[in-house]
């Protein structure tokens, strides 16, 4: 009877597992999808599955004429495992990425390793397959797109808020603007500037509506300025000065609170949010602008 010793088969598993994880955020990040670390690893999971079973089935002598196509499924089911797709489009420019990071990082891989015009084989470990693929995948995505100095971009200057009104609370990506110096001109508080379109969940209509109003420089009249008390109260005008337009008014609210979400969540001093008619959904990866202001007393 023939001995087989897993432990390679496991080691396998371990560097694919790994490099799954790997390969998967990347593609997420680059698409700029939303990313869940239980559902990549969960994809990443499964993809050290199939390799194990991979090898178990080859020691059997089970290779099927297929495996080329299951081993493409297996690929489908990790990145619909990993992320949701919205969209058939969606769908091919994923898998499309993802098979193109995969070739690419595993081509590299195998050159550095097994340089051509040389019968010489390299020996290397297994954690070293894993840093090759890795800084093969941060060169990769940062000269077709920029995903590293991206990264320390959002690590150094976007910041995770969280907003409450009337008990509604809204989570929104900040990035820190040092040139933003509006304050409400009744109370002296530094103004988190937050596009329109993120807040539809929190705001009632007819706020919203007054904030498009003010947006095309005009002035309501007696019927857009009808609110309720509570949010009569809340309600600021905010004049500006931008690089396009000379001057403007912001319509403005004071929450009941804004918590910076790190690890240990800080609530702010109080602040007012001036809604800002830019699209949210524009490319952009955050939807408020930050005063260095309001960070002062927390850092």
């Amino acid at each position: 009877m023939r001995e087989v010793f897993i432990d390679d088969w496991l080691l396998g598993s371990a560097v694919s597992i790994v490099m799954n994880a790997l390969l998967l955020s990347a593609t997420g990040r680059v698409l700029k999808l939303k990313i869940s670390g239980r559902r990549i690893l969960l994809a990443a999971l499964l993809g050290g599955l199939y390799y194990f079973l991979l090898c178990y089935r080859l020691e059997l002598g089970l290779r099927h004429k297929l495996e080329l196509l299951i081993f493409a499924g297996m690929g489908i089911v990790m990145l619909l495992v990993a992320f949701t797709v919205k969209s058939f489009k969606a769908f091919l420019r994923l898998v499309s990425l993802f098979s193109f990071l995969l070739i690419l990082t595993s081509g590299i891989t195998y050159f550095v390793f097994n340089p051509p015009f040389t019968e010489r084989r390299a020996v290397y470990s297994a954690w070293e397959v894993i840093l090759v693929n890795l800084i093969a995948l941060l060169v990769i995505t940062e000269l077709g797109w920029g995903l590293v100095h991206r990264l320390l971009f959002e690590k150094e200057c976007l910041y995770t808020l969280r907003l409450t009104v009337n008990g509604v609370s809204k989570e929104l990506s900040a990035l820190l603007d040092t040139g933003n110096l509006l304050v409400d001109p009744m109370t002296k508080h530094p103004v988190i500037v937050v596009a329109t379109d993120s807040m539809k969940e929190v705001l009632p209509p007819e706020v919203l509506a007054l904030s498009r109003l003010l947006a095309r420089g005009e002035f309501p009249d007696n019927t857009a300025i009808e609110f309720s008390p509570e949010w009569a109260s809340r309600l600021r005008f905010i004049n500006y000065t931008s690089i396009g337009k000379q001057r403007g008014f912001l319509l403005g609210f004071r929450p009941d609170e804004v918590v910076l979400m790190t690890k240990n969540p800080k609530k702010l001093s109080p602040v007012v949010i001036g809604l800002y008619h830019l699209t949210s959904g524009s490319g952009e990866d955050y939807q408020a602008l930050l005063p260095s202001s309001v960070l002062a007393g927390v850092y």
